[in-house]
């Protein structure tokens, strides 16, 4: 069977819309240069209660609405989470969800493009040891990084003296 070419796109609802938008705004992975995270509904409520005021809204009324459960918000929560992901509030008016959302993937695909393009394959053992330097506290980082100093220092006089051939 193929697709009827004259049949519209299904026009997302406010919850694919919501999770599309949200999708939009992951951060890459600190442990996975490769992965991006995306905000939890915590931190989305978090960062609305303080633009807004503490109890502006719940992270289970987050969930609720990402899930779906909750068909239809006001407009009062809908210009909440417009403002906080500086959105026009008409981000959400489903008969414009098309264009939204068609601009959202956009966004999401030439971000991730620009960052492939700005990254450089790591080698194996150099992705190893960002992981590891990672998890160490601020004085073992200085450590590492003194101690790469001192050996590339070290290579650069067996250069020159040749002691390394």
């Amino acid at each position: 069977m193929t697709a009827d070419p004259h049949a519209r796109p299904k026009v997302p609802s406010f919850h694919e819309a919501l999770n599309l938008i949200i999708k939009s705004q992951a951060r890459e992975d600190p442990e996975d240069p490769d992965q991006f995270i995306e905000p939890t509904n915590r931190e989305i409520a978090d960062a609305i209660n303080a633009k807004y005021g503490e109890g502006s809204i719940t992270e289970e009324y987050l969930r609720k609405l990402r899930k779906g459960r909750i068909k239809s918000p006001g407009l009062d929560k809908v210009s909440l989470i417009a403002g906080v992901f500086e959105l026009p509030l008409d981000a959400f008016n489903t008969g414009k969800l098309e264009k939204v959302v068609d601009e959202v993937q956009r966004f999401l695909d030439e971000k991730r493009q620009k960052l492939s393009d700005e990254q450089e394959p790591l080698p194996p053992p150099v992705r190893v040891l960002a992981r590891t330097v990672r998890k160490l506290t601020p004085a073992g980082v200085a450590r590492v990084q003194r101690f790469a100093t001192r050996i590339e220092e070290t290579e650069a006089m067996e250069a020159e003296t040749g002691a390394h051939e």
